[in-house]
């Protein structure tokens, strides 16, 4: 993953003033693609765990009902 980083993330400067940008748009294309990936990535991590801390919050309700339940009967 690092050298496909080093080969593909760092924009090229054209050699000659009548070349094109392509091979450096095409970079940037990867690039983008891979930084999209890892904040998807990240944005499907901060989810789950708002979701978790969702479900443990509930969880404790639910368990603190129980016990003052439980000290009336």
């Amino acid at each position: 993953m690092t050298l496909q980083k080093r080969l593909f993330c760092n924009a090229k400067q054209p050699l000659l003033p009548c070349k094109t940008y392509a091979f450096g748009m095409q970079n940037n294309r990867f690039y983008n693609t891979l930084m999209m990936r890892r904040l998807y990535d990240r944005y499907s991590c901060k989810k789950y765990l708002q979701l978790y801390r969702l479900f443990l919050s509930v969880k404790q309700a639910v368990f603190t009902k129980f016990l003052s339940f439980d000290s009336k009967v």
